[in-house]
C-alpha cells in the first residue's frame, strides 16, 4: 500500500503540472483542463491518504522485529548425569549435551575451572586427572548471555581411594624419616657444636695459663735481675768503700774459732752465734782459707 500511495501521489502532481501548462499555452479548452486538474487533485489527495504516517510505520515494522527476535530467542539446556565417578587411575570423565556453541564450565574446590565449548551438535566432554578427593562441583552452561547450571557429584573408585591411601602412607612415612633425620641431624650439629665451644674454652684457658706463667717468669727474671742489680751495686759501694790493695793485707778483721767466714764488722749477723772473735788480718785470714762473710 505504501508504494500504491506514493506512486498515485506522484502522478497527481505530475498531471497537475501538465494540465496547467497546457491551459496557460490555450492548447486545451477550459472544460478538458478543468477534469484534467479535478482528476489530478483526487490523485493526490488518495495518495495521500494511502501514505502511511511515521507512526503506522513504526506500528507495521514492531511486529516484524519481534517475530524476528522470536525467531533468534534460545533457550539453554542442560543434559547431564549428577554423578561421575573416576578410574583406578584418578581419572574423571564429565560429559553431557547443550546448545551449539554454548560455553561450558565445571568450577572446583581445589583445582582450577575446566572451561571448553560444546561442538556443533551440543556435545562437550572433560577428562580431569588431578582429582583427589571426593567433592560437589558446579557445571554450568552460557548461551547469548543466558546460563544453566547443575552441581554435581564426582566420587572416588574404591581401588583408585587404595592408592591414594597407600601414598598418604608412604608420604606420611618418608615425612617421619625425614623427621628423624633432621633430628639427628641436629643432635649432631648440637655435639659439634659442644666439642667446638670446649676446644675454644681449653685454648682459652690454655692461653691464660701461658700468659699467666710467662707473667710469673717475667716476675721471677725482673725480681732476679733486681736483686743481681742491688747485689753488684751494693759490691760496687763496698768496693769503692774498702781500703786499697796495699792496705788490704794489713787491714783487720774478725773471726771466730770454728767460723769459715771473717768479718769486717764486729756487730755482723754471722757472728751472733759465735763464743768470741779474734782479730786478724786480712792476709791471715785468707791465708787460713776463710771467706768474707755474705752478710757484708
Amino acid at each position: 500500500m505504501t508504494g500504491l500511495g506514493t506512486l498515485l501521489f506522484l502522478v497527481g502532481i505530475g498531471v497537475l503540472i501538465f494540465g496547467l501548462l497546457r491551459f496557460r499555452k490555450r492548447n486545451w479548452p477550459k472544460k478538458k483542463t478543468q477534469i484534467v486538474i479535478i482528476s489530478s487533485i483526487l490523485a493526490i489527495i488518495i495518495g495521500i491518504g494511502i501514505i502511511p504516517t511515521a507512526e503506522e510505520e513504526a506500528s507495521n515494522e514492531k511486529p516484524k522485529q519481534e517475530e524476528k527476535t522470536k525467531e533468534v530467542t534460545v533457550t539453554p539446556i542442560l543434559k547431564t548425569e549428577n554423578t561421575f565417578t573416576t578410574n583406578d587411575d584418578g581419572m574423571i570423565v564429565i560429559e553431557g549435551e547443550t546448545n551449539p556453541g554454548a560455553e561450558v564450565r565445571v568450577v572446583f574446590s581445589n583445582i582450577p575451572d575446566v572451561v571448553g565449548t560444546a561442538d556443533d551438535d551440543g556435545a562437550f566432554s572433560f577428562s580431569v586427572d588431578s582429582l583427589d578427593k571426593a567433592q560437589d562441583v558446579v557445571l554450568s552452561i552460557m548461551i547469548d548471555g543466558k546460563t544453566e547450571e547443575q552441581t554435581l557429584s564426582l566420587k572416588l573408585s574404591p581401588g583408585y581411594e587404595s592408592k591414594l591411601a597407600a601414598k598418604a602412607e608412604e608420604e606420611r612415612l618418608a615425612a617421619e624419616k625425614a623427621e628423624e633425620a633432621r633430628i639427628e641431624q641436629e643432635k649432631i650439629a648440637a655435639e659439634e657444636k659442644r666439642a667446638a665451644d670446649a676446644k675454644v674454652a681449653a685454648e682459652k684457658k690454655a692461653e691464660e695459663a701461658r700468659i699467666a706463667q710467662e707473667k710469673k717468669a717475667t716476675e721471677k727474671r725482673v725480681a732476679a735481675e733486681k736483686k743481681a742489680a742491688e747485689t753488684k751495686r751494693a759490691n760496687e759501694q763496698r768496693a769503692a768503700s774498702a781500703p786499697s790493695t796495699s792496705n788490704e793485707q794489713g787491714e783487720m778483721v774478725y773471726i771466730t774459732a770454728t767460723g769459715k767466714r771473717y768479718h769486717y764488722d764486729q756487730n755482723c749477723r754471722g757472728l751472733n752465734n759465735s763464743n768470741g772473735e779474734t782479730t786478724v788480718t786480712i792476709a791471715q785470714a785468707k791465708a787460713q782459707g776463710l771467706t768474707l762473710c755474705g752478710f757484708e
